[in-house]
């Protein structure tokens, strides 16, 4: 989905951890970063992000999210699509073949379980942007601050309503943000925003 009319700010996270020697001497507070695999999919026809390039042909998607620990706590980026589908034997199909078909190997919830961290431990959850393979499991952490930009927060779902619900902790990020006010996890915006992928 296009969102138009609408600039959108994409985040980008950026672990700042100096190599140089003064900071040798500084031990960093992020002292974990795990990669969990947060869904697959195979869009149809990539021409929708390109129209007129690339025709008919179709891409694989890996979805992945991130787990970092800082001493002050753990950060989730994404969610992922649904947990759900997991339990799809052939994933979720699209109505439109030229859309993604989603698969979900492994649920967050599981990989989350196997290195000890339950849902309640996470401090923050940070969020990219809000299509649906990025927030599928947002309500595994209904009292976690979520950090969103606000272009992004405001941005309705299908059916008009917010894509959160309103009880949700929520900090609006308009523009860059150190999520631990330390500088090693920042939270960057860009602007402009790639093309829903939903």
């Amino acid at each position: 989905m296009m969102r138009s009319g609408v600039r959108i700010a994409a985040i980008v996270v950026a672990l700042a951890i100096s190599a140089g020697a003064a900071s040798a001497q500084i031990k960093s507070a992020v002292d974990k970063l795990y990669i969990l695999n947060c869904g697959e999919g195979v869009a149809g026809d990539i021409s929708r992000w390109s129209p007129g390039v690339n025709v008919g042909k179709s891409m694989d998607f890996v979805d992945n999210c991130y787990l970092i620990h800082h001493s002050q706590g753990w950060l989730l980026w994404d969610t992922g699509i649904a947990d759900a589908i997991a339990a799809m034997p052939d994933g979720q199909a699209p109505a439109d073949p030229g859309a993604t078909h989603w698969r979900r190997p492994k649920t967050l919830a599981s990989q989350l379980d196997l290195l000890g961290v339950k849902p309640a431990d996470i401090k923050f959850v940070a969020i990219s942007h809000t299509h649906g393979d990025h927030i599928g499991n947002i309500e595994m952490f209904p009292q976690v601050m979520l950090l969103v930009q606000k272009a992004e927060y405001d941005w309705p779902g299908p059916s008009g309503a917010s894509r959160f619900k309103p009880e949700h902790p929520v900090t609006k990020l308009e523009g860059d943000y150190d999520v631990f006010g330390d500088g090693s996890v920042t939270i960057i915006s860009t602007p402009g925003h790639t093309p829903g992928h939903q």
